[in-house]
């Protein structure tokens, strides 16, 4: 392996800091302020990333799938603050404005959306597609 600094026997959590963050897709999902640490294990369980004006979000260790210096690129798209949320008949639900995880899992319990005129949780067995625009059963 080639010792230029960034991929070496050790690593820093400054070396990713920056690091554009990019899904399955080739689309933008930010770039990460920081790393997750299991204080149990202490192993990387996620990400801390953010996307120009949107808020922060947590992205899990599962996503990640080949890290270079220039990004890290995951294996699927994730969910992220402010993606559409749409019904499987096609009809736009509101926006993602928060993603609650399962604190032992960092699995999606569920997501807070909004909508123009009321605020709703849905659960996370309610999603069936994630993709440009995240769908769900009625």
């Amino acid at each position: 392996m080639k010792q230029d600094g960034f991929l070496t026997k050790y690593w820093s959590g400054q070396q990713f800091v920056g690091i554009p963050v990019v899904d399955s897709k080739g689309n933008d999902c930010g770039k990460i302020q920081s790393l997750c640490i299991d204080p149990k294990t202490f192993s990387v369980s996620g990400i801390i990333a953010k996307k120009r004006v949107s808020s922060e979000y947590f992205i899990s260790a599962t996503y990640f799938g080949t890290l270079s210096k220039s990004s890290l690129i995951l294996n699927s798209v994730p969910i992220k603050p402010n993606d559409r949320i749409v019904s499987i008949d096609g009809k736009n639900v509101g926006k993602v404005i928060k993603i609650n995880l399962n604190p032992d899992t960092n699995k999606i319990e569920s997501l807070e959306i909004k909508s123009r005129f009321k605020s709703q949780t849905v659960l996370s067995d309610r999603i069936v597609g994630v993709g440009d625009k995240i769908t769900i059963k009625n």
